[in-house]
């Protein structure tokens, strides 16, 4: 192979591994068929093996639900007559936000198979909001390893704030100390930071921030303007949120950012509208809910690719004491300008790379032209 030939391939390399960062998508997506259209908060086992959802059983009460991904083994959990929401499904338990005795949400743990079903946390806090079943606050959060539970609740002030907790019930902290309010807290697949939603220092308008579970290092990564909420952590750094094409659309879509903030896109070109992200632990399998023009709501599972072949591993992580969170300050990830500038030289690259494998090609095919 000439030096021509070789310098044509390395440019051909760079500009697939330029254009393919982070470009997860999602294959082989098809929807359950079961009789359930009035559902929500679809959730993915760990494994990717089972679905969690709640629906209205058949005296119309709302219960939480498992069903296997292929649409086999429907299994109802739970049997009392309150109402149910926030599903998050850790390694070992299901959580979920119902209401307790003292008539204030409060979250639930119950095991896979409908046994120890319990109230986690033991004090008079409210720890979800239940405004529509869609929780305003967002669903809890399991950490990968399954020893911690973030969930939105109530400081002093009554701010929606995020707290940690054992998957206890013990060692409940607040994450951050901050003049914001907070909410749909997800725990990063290394377990060291959360992704949430917040509100930026001068408006009142939602977007993504992360911080470290120290409650430090608080970074804002969205800064469109444009209503969000609901995150997840993918893989590869990507971060699954459900969002609007603008400030106009009214059909909520699953969109995706790199975990620096860039490159938002969406995620499933699909249905009318989209809700409750949810991948494996692995990062392999993928659900979310499906809704049509008319309201209908299907569970959509698939594939996931271009993703690496390891995970990362997590060291258990348990809360002994509740340390008094220091105040933090927001650190930009990128100002709108900066993402802008990002995003076009990113275009720019792609387009030169491109140029000169054109240019390459080129001069291959005038050599051969001219030997003959």
């Amino acid at each position: 192979m000439n030096k021509l030939a070789s310098a044509c391939i390395c440019a051909i390399v760079l500009l697939i591994l330029a254009g393919g960062v982070n470009a997860i998508s999602v294959e082989n997506v098809k929807k359950l068929d079961i009789p359930e259209t009035d559902l929500w908060d679809v959730v993915l086992s760990p494994d990717g093996t089972q679905l969690a959802y709640i629906a209205y059983d058949e005296v119309r009460l709302q219960q939480v639900f498992v069903i296997n991904t292929d649409g086999t083994g429907k299994k109802k959990l739970t049997e009392d007559a309150n109402k149910k929401w926030g599903l998050a499904w850790g390694k070992d338990k299901i959580a979920y936000i119902s209401f307790g005795n003292d008539g204030l949400e409060k979250i639930f743990v119950i095991n896979p198979d409908g046994t120890g079903n319990a109230q986690l946390i033991p004090d008079n806090t409210r720890q979800g909001d239940s405004e529509k079943y869609m929780q305003a606050w967002g669903a809890p959060s399991w950490s990968p390893d399954g020893s911690l539970l973030a969930y939105t609740s109530l400081d002093e002030i009554a701010n929606p704030k995020i707290y940690i907790v054992n998957a206890d019930g013990t060692g409940k902290r607040l994450l951050m100390d901050d003049s914001f309010k907070q909410w749909s807290p997800s725990f990063s697949p290394d377990t060291k930071s959360i992704v949430y939603v917040s509100y930026p220092e001068t408006k009142n308008k939602e977007e993504l921030f992360t911080v470290e579970i120290s409650g430090i290092a608080r970074k804002q990564l969205t800064f469109d303007e444009i209503k969000k909420n609901y995150p997840v952590w993918g893989p590869d750094g990507t971060i699954v949120f459900v969002s609007y094409e603008n400030v106009m659309s009214s059909g909520e879509k699953l969109f995706a950012i790199d975990q620096d903030g860039t490159n938002r896109r969406l995620f499933i070109d699909a249905d009318h509208k989209q809700r409750n992200p949810s991948f494996s632990l692995d990062g392999r399998k993928f659900a979310y809910a499906a809704i049509d023009a008319a309201g209908n709501v299907k569970i959509a599972v698939g594939d996931v690719t271009g993703i690496k072949a390891e995970t990362a591993t997590t060291t258990p992580v348990i809360i002994t004491a509740a340390p008094t969170p220091a105040k933090t300050a927001v650190t930009p990830a990128a100002t709108a300008q900066t993402q802008e500038e990002q995003e076009g030289n990113g275009i720019w690259l792609i387009m030169v790379l491109a140029a000169a494998v054109m240019l390459l090609l080129v001069a291959i095919a005038l050599k051969d032209y001219f030997k003959k």
